[in-house]
């Protein structure tokens, strides 16, 4: 499966990513009608133009009536509403709670009572679901990104006059490598910096692979040089390979609840895995070892509620490198109706496994059990 490289040193905003997707060959007419769907009247198109004498294109994106105030519980049904897959909806979803968050973080306040203010507008909210809808369009099954380049400058926003980099995108910023430039200006918008967040798997230096095809995103503030985000697609060549933590940690305090509390604290926060070995520790005492795995880009979040949800007094922390297949939500037919699975691709072969909530909700239709039904559909 494809895999997409972010090319950033203009920066990166909502806009210029979905730009550069329709650059890249991405089809908007789909994103309008469903946000029209679920209610919401938005134009979205993909203008030719050009920037320093490089053509790309340039998001205009316009609705026609003036947008509310919202809070993220407003954002989430419009969301919900959208005739997407779940794959695209999760994590759309998802990223708006994080970007509620990071504002309650730094206006110090509940996250039900973050205004969105600039960041609720209609736009971003195309900028969100159609960065994920335009990856999964594109099959996309990891995204990797340059050094982001830091940036000064103030912005008037509906608190007042901010430095740059906002508040907001310095701490989405945070665990990413950058490098200082003497660019004035807002390179890295607070949807830039989230979509970062929570697309790419890796900083590299550079994309690895065979290159298919390229599409530049131009934002509309001068620069010195070209400001446009470069999108590269490149062809899938077996396992990909991408960086991740390893958080690890003794434990002899926890009850058996309390352990089984961190494992949903901690895959709810976006950790990729969480394990308990069990075994006898010092003084022969049953304890055992906790294991968290995360993106190094999460690391600091992880790193902190491991702390907080476990009491530990240390964890040992680990970088290391992990191959991972291409993979994809699909829908698996069978004999009783389609239930979600994950397809993945392995030496040429398509394989789908069904997810096993989703067997679980099929044995409860059918009155039989999950392992019943893996051994009738071939997955024993």
């Amino acid at each position: 499966m494809p895999e997409l490289h972010l090319d950033c040193p203009a920066g990166i905003a909502g806009d210029m990513f979905l730009a550069a997707m329709a650059d890249l060959g991405v089809d908007l007419s789909p994103l309008g009608a469903a946000f029209a769907t679920a209610g919401v009247d938005v134009e979205i198109t993909a203008r030719e133009a050009r920037d320093k004498g490089i053509r790309g294109k340039r998001m205009h994106i316009a609705a026609p009536h003036a947008q509310p105030l919202r809070h993220l519980a407003d954002l989430t049904a419009i969301v919900r509403a959208l005739p997407f897959s779940e794959n695209v909806r999760s994590r759309s979803e998802a990223a708006l709670e994080r970007l509620a968050e990071v504002e309650a973080r730094v206006h110090g306040c509940a996250v039900a009572d973050v205004h969105f203010h600039e960041v609720g507008a209609v736009d971003t909210l195309v900028d969100v679901v159609g960065a994920f809808w335009a990856l999964e369009t594109l099959g996309v099954s990891r995204v990797t990104c340059s050094r982001l380049p830091w940036f000064s400058g103030t912005v008037q926003c509906a608190h007042g006059l901010m430095p740059l980099p906002a508040p907001a995108t310095t701490v989405l910023l945070q665990g990413k490598p950058v490098y200082p430039t003497e660019l004035v200006g807002e390179l890295i918008t607070p949807t830039g910096a989230l979509l970062l967040d929570r697309m790419v798997d890796e900083f590299t230096s550079g994309p690895s692979g065979c290159l298919e095809r390229s599409g530049l995103g131009l934002g509309t503030m001068e620069l010195p040089t070209v400001n446009g985000l470069r999108v590269l697609l490149l062809a899938g060549d077996g396992p990909g390979l991408e960086r991740v933590t390893v958080l690890e940690t003794n434990v002899d305090h926890l009850t058996g609840e309390e352990i089984g509390g961190v494992f949903g604290a901690l895959l709810d926060a976006g950790a990729l895995d969480v394990l308990f070995l069990p075994g006898v520790m010092k003084k022969n005492r049953p304890g055992g070892l906790l294991q968290v795995l995360c993106r190094p880009g999460d690391l600091a979040r992880i790193r902190d509620l491991t702390f907080a949800q476990t009491m530990t007094l240390g964890l040992r922390m680990t970088e290391t490198t992990r191959a991972v297949l291409p993979r994809a939500a699909s829908k698996r037919p069978t004999p009783w109706g389609d239930v979600d699975a994950k397809d993945t691709i392995m030496e040429g072969e398509r394989y789908a496994r069904p997810e096993f909530e989703a067997l679980q909700a099929l044995a409860k239709r059918t009155g039989r059990s999950v392992a019943q039904l893996r051994y009738l559909l071939g997955n024993d």
